[in-house]
Parts: structure tokens; sequence; C-alpha cells
């Protein structure tokens, strides 16, 4: 697993939600943990996880531990 601080690369932009709206997927959205500020990407193609493990994923899959702990975000090359 790839310990990456994607702010260093990314801007981030948080994204608005509507109530009850599904969780955006796609290679632009990215998820931040609340309760420890790591960022996973939405479709990781890698192994990824954020430090306290709400957020993890690879193979194109993220399993989220709990949803109202995340914020979702857009992300575009710096």
């Amino acid at each position: 697993m790839l310990n990456l601080d994607l702010r260093k690369i990314y801007r981030f932009a948080p994204v608005a939600l509507k109530p009850a709206e599904p969780l955006p997927i796609g290679a632009m959205y990215y998820y931040e943990c609340l309760d420890c500020q790591g960022i996973v990407n939405s479709v990781p193609h890698t192994p990824a996880q954020c430090p306290c493990g709400n957020l993890s994923g690879a193979a194109g899959k993220v399993e989220i531990r709990d949803p109202n702990r995340l914020r979702v975000m857009t992300g575009k090359l710096k």
C-alpha cells in the first residue's frame, strides 16, 4: 500500500450532496475521512486505506465503514 499525501499532488474541492443522494463514483471523486483526514480515490486501483481504516479499497472498489464520517471531493492535478 502506498502512503502518498494526495494533497501534494491534487487540489481538492468539496462536493455538495443532496440528502439521500448516492455517493458519486468516478476517477475525479475522492473521499476524505473526517476522523483522520486520509484521502482515498472513489475507485482505487491500487490498495489504499486511510490511517484509521474507515476508508479502504483496491481493484476499483472502496469500502466505507461509516459513511457519515466522510467528505466527497473532486481532485485536479496541481
